[in-house]
């Protein structure tokens, strides 16, 4: 058989070598470990070993930027890889790369890893050259006394190392490289093919597994015929697991055809028929309880703000389930030692809950495995729960005795996944006869996230507050008067998890469509009629107008176009859109996206713009195409013909991206500019049209 590389170099195509390097390994040759995060070689490179995840997301090129600059390195001279899961990597107890918290949680731990690294290595330069380490520094990785060179750093590390680290070091009065124009130190080497990422991995004496499983999470298998499977040339086993089977052979055609040629019964559940129609009737009964539901918020008197209105406006909307899709499906090699330790190799973003799952199916400690966390296709949340297919590949190895690369294909990366939850929202406003807003309430009800994915360790009582589900609602700057906020929850046997952003993606989407309502209800300028909400907040303010202004809200378009204005707040950070859009025979497009963002202080620029040029795409997609499609107590839409993610033709034309540097708490930058996205594109349509669109995604009619 003719491999896709072969083929490639027979065409003439361009063909890269690739090869595979730990992302965990031991400190190399001669270098020398002076933090639990720095290692410094004798030529004076330094390896850095982050606490999170790359997973396309620039956090290893701001991680290197604040180490650098602290320690007094050029740029180019930091190498980052992820760690293997240890205390000094462990954020409230886990290793793990979510919650916009790449940057903002571990900008002070990595500049005092640097400062610590900074000081002993001046105070064994010191020590050797008879000098006070107070009268010295390093800057471009040279150790220096005024102006002489002492030497690069690489010469001193071996001493620094053996002395003790200072408790409380002196950090530099101004980082020299935070918010400055850094390129992404990934980009090159991705442009030239050059990265290794799991799917790309090989071993020696690899082989490879393929599994097929239920057709949802959990579905438990009740018999397989691998007659078929065993017959196909290069298969060697079949091994049986809890949700399914994985088929092992020599090569991944191999193992493919034989995944293929399984036939699986699995027992009945009593949710065999469920569908989305169901789910949505479910949250349409407890958006109607009469029963209290959990409330967060309670300002002023709502009822009575109701009973003097002029006028009240009232809608409810629904979001649907969203599938995180990363473009690479789940794929891990374990390899099992004589000594009986055992190696991982994971695109992951939790490196603690993977290694529960790795010692649960392998009988072993924690201290006899050893994981080494890869570059990422794609995360978006997902990559926080693989537990499932990571005992599967465990399974598969011990039964095989031999190395495998275990694979999900496409169909079961979107028929296993951990769903962004659906959700509704009941939402009143009552408008005074000048269109003053005097009130508002809001229901929300779904599933709750935080029981599916987080139980035991977060416990909610059935019925409780799943304060996911309210996120960036409960804690709005926004002043409504009086404000009524509450949530009831409706369980389904859908398994759900942290998607990018989270709960402000539906309730962002909620509650700034809703105000476009309430605005043209009141005969007042959506912008306006935000301005007035956040009058009493000068940041708000400054991050809302930036945002118009810079999108020219208010002066002529061209025939056809309209624009829409959202604002949400999330992760720490303050983020409004203008989305400048049309229908083109009859279809949504995109022009023109505006984004201001206050997310405190800036540290890695480039990374910054990008991450908000993809939260916009994202967002973009969510609003346009993607929904999880459940018939028959399974997930009806399995590959990308049927999950529709935005493509290349119907993404913006131009994003504008305004960063605002307001000098308050570092917030996150990877997840706050996704949840204005839909709604400032829903309220442009709603522009053009007049008709508010009140379930996404818009093309599922």
């Amino acid at each position: 058989m003719t491999t896709r590389r072969e083929f490639l170099a027979a065409t003439g195509a361009l063909v890269v070598a690739l090869a595979v390097r730990p992302a965990s390994a031991a400190p190399g040759a001669g270098s020398a470990q002076l933090t639990a995060f720095l290692e410094v070689a004798p030529d004076g490179r330094v390896r850095l070993w982050s606490p999170t995840t790359e997973m396309g997301q620039g956090t290893h090129t701001a991680h290197a930027l604040l180490v650098a600059g602290e320690l007094g390195v050029p740029l180019a001279a930091v190498t980052v890889e992820t760690a293997h899961p240890a205390d000094p990597f462990r954020r409230n107890g886990q290793m793990s790369s979510g919650g916009s918290w790449g940057v903002r949680a571990w900008e002070g731990p990595l500049r005092r890893a640097a400062a610590q690294a900074r000081a002993v290595l001046l105070a064994e330069a010191g020590a050797r050259h008879g000098l006070d380490p107070a009268a010295l520094d390093i800057a471009e990785g040279e150790v220096r006394h005024g102006t002489r060179v002492l030497g690069g750093i690489g010469a001193y590390a071996a001493g620094a190392a053996a002395r003790p680290l200072p408790a409380d070091p002196v950090l530099r009065a101004r980082h020299p490289l935070a918010g400055t124009a850094v390129a992404r130190l990934d980009i090159p080497a991705k442009v030239r093919g050059e990265p290794v990422f799991c799917s790309d991995m090989t071993l020696p004496a690899l082989v490879h597994a393929w599994a097929r499983l239920g057709p949802m999470t959990g579905a438990e298998v009740e018999a397989v015929d691998d007659r078929a499977a065993r017959a196909i040339p290069g298969v060697l086993d079949v091994v049986r697991l809890p949700t399914g089977a994985a088929v092992v052979a020599t090569s991944n055609w191999a193992a493919i055809r034989g995944a293929e040629a399984l036939r699986l019964r699995f027992r009945a559940n009593p949710h065999d028929r469920l569908d989305s129609a169901a789910i949505s009737k479910g949250m349409a009964a407890a958006l109607g309880r009469a029963e209290a539901a959990a409330a967060p918020r309670a300002d002023g008197d709502f009822a009575a703000a109701r009973a003097a209105a002029a006028r009240v406006i009232e809608a409810d909307y629904e979001v649907p389930y969203l599938a995180h899709a990363p473009l690479e499906p789940w794929n891990c090699i374990v390899r099992f030692h004589a000594d009986g330790s055992l190696e991982v190799w994971a695109p992951t973003q939790a490196q603690d809950r993977l290694m529960a799952a790795i010692t649960a199916a392998a009988g072993l400690p924690a201290e006899k495995v050893r994981i080494h966390t890869t570059l990422l296709g794609g995360g978006f949340g997902r990559r926080l729960r693989d537990m499932e297919g990571m005992r599967d590949a465990v399974l598969v190895a011990k039964a095989v005795k031999r190395p495998v690369h275990f694979h999900w294909s496409r169909e079961e990366e979107l028929g296993q996944g951990w769903f962004r939850p659906a959700q509704m929202a009941r939402m009143q406003a009552a408008l005074a006869e000048d269109g003053r807003l005097l009130g508002l309430s809001i229901r929300t009800a779904g599933p709750s996230m935080v029981m599916d994915f987080a139980a035991p360790a977060t416990p909610i009582p059935e019925g409780g507050l799943d304060a996911s589900s309210v996120q960036s609602l409960a804690d709005t700057r926004y002043r409504f008067g009086a404000y009524r906020l509450d949530y009831a929850m409706a369980r389904f046997p859908v398994p759900t998890a942290p998607w990018r952003a989270v709960g402000s993606t539906q309730n962002g989407y909620f509650l700034e469509c809703f105000l476009d309502e309430v605005a043209k209800a009141a005969g007042v300028d959506p912008w306006r009629f935000r301005r007035r909400l956040l009058a009493h907040d000068a940041r708000a303010l400054r991050v809302l107008d930036t945002a118009a202004q810079e999108a020219g809200w208010g002066t002529p378009l061209p025939p056809g176009h309209a624009r829409g204005i959202a604002y949400v707040e999330s992760y720490g950070s303050l983020c409004a859109e203008v989305v400048e859009a049309s229908l083109e025979e009859g279809l949504p497009k995109v022009h023109r996206v505006t984004v201001a963002l206050d997310c405190g202080r800036v540290i890695s620029r480039d990374g910054t713009l990008a991450q908000v040029e993809g939260g916009v795409v994202q967002g973009l997609s969510a609003a346009l195409g993607e929904a999880v499609e459940i018939a028959g107590g399974a997930v009806a839409n399995r590959n990308f013909d049927g999950y529709r993610l935005l493509r290349m033709p119907d993404a913006p034309t131009r994003i504008d991206v305004h960063l605002i540097e307001s000098g308050e708490a570092i917030g996150g930058v990877g997840e706050p500019p996704l949840p204005p996205a839909a709604p400032a594109l829903v309220n442009a349509l709603f522009a053009l049209t007049g008709r508010p669109i009140r379930r996404l995604p818009i093309l599922s009619a």
